[in-house]
C-alpha cells in the first residue's frame, strides 16, 4: 500500500507530465523518433536495452517498436510508475525486467553489460559532479561498441542557469493547455530541480566519463533540451 501523500504527489506530477507529453511541449515526439533511428541504424543487432529512470516507459515503447530489441531493463524509484511501465511494456516481444531502485545504486552494481543505455529527462536533476559519477557508472555497463543516449536540459555555450530558467519561463504563452496553477506547479519544479549543462559541458562530461565519441543529435526548437549520443 502506498503512503497517501506520496501517492497524491505522484498523481499530481504524473498528470502534469502526461499533459506536457500529450501536447509535445518538451518535444518528446522528435526526441524519441531520433532514438528510434539510432536504435535501427547504429545499435548492435539485436541489442540489450537499459532504460534509466524509466517512469511509465510509454515513450520508450514507441521508440522500441520495429527494432530488434533483445531485452529491456528499466530502473525507477516510483512503484506507481513501474506498474504503469509494466503494462506499457507488455507490447514488447522480448524479456522485460523492472527494478525499483535508486538509479545511482542500481547502476553501481548492475550485474551485466548492455548495448544501449537511455536516460530521458532525468540526469539534469543532479549537480555536475553527480552527473559525472552516473555517466562513469554507465560507461562500465555499456559495451565498447555500445551506445549511451541522453535527452536533457541543455544551454548554448556561454549561458548560465539563470539565463536558461529565464528562457524556460518565456515558454508560458505556448503552453496553452496548462492552467495558471498547473504552469506554476511545473515552473516551481523546474526552478528547484533542473540543472542544465552547456553543450560543451555535456560533451566534456561524456569524455571525462570515458566515452571517446560524443555527438549532438537533436536540439529542441526552444533550444532548452538536447539529445546526445556517447559511444565507447
Amino acid at each position: 500500500m502506498y503512503h497517501e501523500p506520496a501517492l497524491v504527489l505522484f498523481q499530481t506530477q504524473w498528470q502534469l507530465h502526461r499533459k506536457a507529453v500529450e501536447h509535445n511541449y518538451l518535444f518528446h515526439d522528435e526526441a524519441y523518433s531520433c532514438l528510434h533511428r539510432v536504435l535501427v541504424d547504429e545499435a548492435a543487432q539485436p541489442f540489450r536495452f537499459l532504460d534509466v529512470a524509466c517512469g511509465d516507459a510509454s515513450a520508450t515503447v514507441q521508440a522500441l517498436r520495429g527494432t530488434r530489441v533483445a531485452s529491456y531493463q528499466g530502473i525507477d524509484l516510483s512503484q506507481p510508475a513501474l506498474e504503469l511501465a509494466s503494462e506499457a511494456l507488455g507490447q514488447l516481444a522480448c524479456p522485460v525486467t523492472l527494478h525499483r531502485r535508486d538509479l545511482v545504486e542500481a547502476l553501481n552494481d548492475h550485474p551485466e553489460p548492455v548495448d544501449v543505455v537511455w536516460i530521458g529527462l532525468a540526469l539534469h536533476h543532479f549537480p555536475t559532479p553527480m552527473k559525472l559519477t552516473i555517466m562513469r557508472q554507465v560507461r562500465t555497463i555499456v559495451s565498447d561498441q555500445g551506445l549511451f543516449l541522453i535527452y536533457e536540459s541543455a544551454s548554448p555555450d556561454g549561458e548560465d542557469r539563470d539565463g536558461w530558467l529565464d528562457r524556460w519561463d518565456a515558454q508560458k504563452p505556448r503552453w496553452t493547455a496548462f492552467t495558471h496553477d498547473e504552469w506554476e506547479a511545473g515552473r516551481a519544479h523546474v526552478h528547484a530541480s533542473d540543472f542544465p549543462e552547456t553543450t560543451s559541458g555535456w560533451c566534456a562530461l561524456g569524455r571525462e566519463a570515458g566515452f571517446r565519441q560524443v555527438r549532438e543529435l537533436f536540439v529542441a526548437p526552444t533550444n532548452l533540451l538536447r539529445l546526445y549520443c556517447f559511444r565507447g
